[in-house]
């Protein structure tokens, strides 16, 4: 599949602006300006890849007033809201809608025999998100950032292993899981399999464990208490899973929200999100290569 030249400033923005916040130069330097300020440019940020996908491809988006709207809610939050639980809660529930529900289908088009774009939509959200809540809220997340430490691969390999031990038994004897390797020459299987790897650390798990483990987790546990806090954030974690290929599946819920159990656990034990982040990538890692077609 070759991506054509004209959407490639498009994407490339995109991806700018979905790292840009785990810099630590751009970090701290971003976190100088004023709050104002901070939520205007996070607003044009989400805008300006829209308008270059679409203009790329000679099409004027229908939803962009919607999402121009959405997205000032989302960059106004915590200027017109108090800093509170409640209201963490709220706008994590509310990008949870605006990447689940089919508001903004049509945002990011697909070229005709190129690939597709939809997924951009939930990129987006989570790096606005993202930005809201480092910037505006100066919420604090261990062990941001985007490559792992030595502790982090040591944890979140252990707590990826406890995974297996666990839930392989348990699948193989229920049938929920049947070995299939993907369709592709042998040879490419370790190139497979490193791509699947680091695509997932860096494009999945990094926004998911930022939200899952570094906000909800922690605001639960503040409220809950450590057990309850980890349990009831990994049930949410399985929820969001729920529409996976149809919905509602509840065995991939139920396996992401166990799973999801051992990802806090190494969030907690690391004091990291980046051992989140690689105990999710082996995961996914390893359903990916070895049971695509369970579930």
């Amino acid at each position: 599949m070759t991506i054509p030249w004209l959407l490639l400033p498009g994407l490339l923005l995109e991806a700018i602006f979905y790292f840009l916040p785990a810099w630590p130069a751009f970090e701290r330097r971003f976190a100088a300006l004023d709050r104002w300020l901070q939520c205007g440019l996070i607003w044009l940020s989400g805008l300006l890849p829209i308008l270059l996908l679409n203009a790329a491809q000679g099409i004027v988006p229908t939803d962009l007033s919607l999402v121009a709207v959405a997205l000032g809610i989302v960059c106004l939050w915590y200027l017109l809201l108090p800093q509170r639980p409640m209201a963490d809660l709220l706008l994590l529930a509310l990008l949870a809608a605006f990447i689940l529900l089919p508001w903004f289908e049509g945002l990011f088009p697909s070229p005709a025999g190129g690939p597709k774009l939809n997924s951009l939509n939930k990129l987006l959200w989570l790096r606005i998100g993202i930005a809201i809540f480092l910037f505006p809220r100066k919420w604090k997340v261990a062990g941001f950032g985007l490559w792992p430490k030595r502790r982090d691969w040591i944890v979140g390999i252990q707590q990826f292993l406890y995974f297996l031990a666990i839930m392989l038994p348990i699948g193989f004897y229920f049938k929920v899981l049947r070995f299939q390797l993907p369709k592709v020459e042998l040879w490419m299987m370790p190139f497979l399999t490193v791509a699947t790897f680091f695509g997932v650390l860096l494009f999945v798990a990094y926004g998911e464990e930022f939200f899952f483990r570094g906000v909800l987790q922690q605001t639960l546990i503040h409220g809950l208490g450590r057990w309850p806090g980890i349990i009831v954030s990994s049930m949410a974690f399985g929820a969001v899973h729920l529409p996976f290929r149809s919905f509602p599946n509840w065995r991939f819920a139920l396996l992401a929200a166990v799973a999801g159990i051992f990802y806090g656990l190494a969030f907690e034990r690391a004091k990291s999100m980046k051992a989140a982040m690689v105990a999710h990538a082996f995961v996914v890692t390893v359903w990916t290569v070895l049971f695509a077609r369970s579930l």
